[in-house]
């Protein structure tokens, strides 16, 4: 087989296998989210391919060409999106924030305006153009490429869900192969009108293609939603009665967090509890993950940490002690690690809490207590 064929035949390849992972998506989780945002994505990469058939045309034979004519800008408006889309979508799978970032938008909205307005608004020979138009956007793309890395790997440890610790390892070699070397190779350090820019881009296709056609493979017998996103997939069934080993392992965590209220060391990790249960890590993670409900093993202690905390905030006697001392007292290092974490489960400040005469109930985390066999 030709070279400009093989090529061609990666670009049908991905364009075909994009197509039956954006139909799969779609037809399975309508409603998903992060599979909205997945199949976006993957629409932006088939837009890519198509439009590259034409932008590298001075490298390809007119009969392997694409002639995309008017909708050559839409095309590359879409393709220009992927960045940007695939860092919500990492804030969305990963991220304990309810919040995305404002100014993150508001870059992603200036990255959006260089790619296609600003070509219409700029007069011919501005000696800024290349800087607007390919420099600008292309650091703006690895910085939310950088955003994408610092969502998935933050807590990739305290997360409790093995499906979505797997997602985090292939989110990673999307986000090196296909976001920063596309916007840094492609754009910036390799001569966009030499033949070698090309066959970067070929070398790029290639291995998207094969990140498509694992996920084809691997999401052919399952359920597309608890593997893309377990967290926010459709409720699991209930858990089978635990064993007497089981059981055990319960127990001995009930104690640790309840009675000895190990919750209160600063430094405790996963591992630290795993090794005071007697169990291995990846056990504790099930335990926690399928008994208890709980996603993620620091909202887990944040869970332990803020009942006790809401206790002491209402207890008379202890009025006059500093908030930042109860933050302290709890197993916080930081006051406003402290905060953050008691409004997103309380509602309200520490202080605010104190000093209401109608504030919730301090609230209980959910019972270490399994089923009988």
């Amino acid at each position: 087989m030709s070279l400009p064929l093989l090529f061609l035949s990666i670009d049908v390849a991905t364009i075909v296998c994009n197509l039956l992972l954006l139909v799969r998506l779609l037809v399975s989780n309508p409603r998903l989210r992060s599979a909205q945002l997945i199949a976006l994505i993957v629409f932006c990469g088939i837009c890519h391919v198509i439009l590259s058939r034409q932008d590298y045309g001075y490298w390809i034979a007119p009969a392997y060409r694409f002639d995309v004519g008017g909708l050559a800008t839409f095309l590359n408006f879409a393709r220009n999106l992927t960045p940007g889309l695939f860092m919500i979508l990492c804030f969305d799978l990963f991220s304990e924030s309810r919040h995305f970032p404002r100014w993150l938008l508001g870059l992603f909205a200036l990255q959006m305006f260089l790619e296609v307005p600003v070509r219409w608004l700029m007069p011919p020979g501005w000696a800024y153009a290349y800087d607007a138009t390919q420099v600008i956007p292309a650091t703006l793309e690895t910085l939310f490429a950088l955003a994408a890395l610092y969502w998935t790997v933050t807590d990739w440890r305290a997360d409790l869900i093995e499906a979505r610790r797997a997602g985090r390892a292939l989110t990673l070699l999307v986000i090196a192969l296909n976001i920063v070397l596309s916007s840094l190779l492609l754009r910036l350090l390799i001569d966009q009108n030499s033949i070698a820019n090309y066959y970067t881009h070929e070398a790029l296709i290639a291995s998207s293609l094969a990140v498509v056609a694992f996920l084809l493979l691997a999401l052919s017998d399952q359920d597309i939603g608890s593997r893309i996103d377990p967290a926010h997939a459709a409720a699991p069934p209930a858990p089978k009665p635990a064993d007497a080993e089981t059981q055990a392992a319960l127990a001995r965590l009930a104690n640790l967090l309840e009675v000895e209220r190990v919750y209160r060391r600063p430094s405790l990790s996963l591992g630290d509890l795993a090794d005071l249960a007697q169990v291995p890590e990846y056990r504790l993670r099930k335990l926690i993950n399928e008994a208890l409900g709980y996603q993620n093993f620091n909202a887990f202690l944040h869970g332990y940490r803020i009942r006790e905390a809401c206790e002491m905030l209402r207890d008379p006697a202890q009025r006059r002690i500093p908030i930042l001392t109860i933050a302290l007292s709890v197993g916080y290092q930081s006051v406003n690690t402290f905060n953050r974490g008691f409004r997103d489960i309380v509602g309200m400040t520490p202080s605010a809490y104190r000093a209401a005469d109608d504030a919730p109930s301090p609230l209980a985390p959910r019972k270490i207590a399994p089923e009988s066999a």
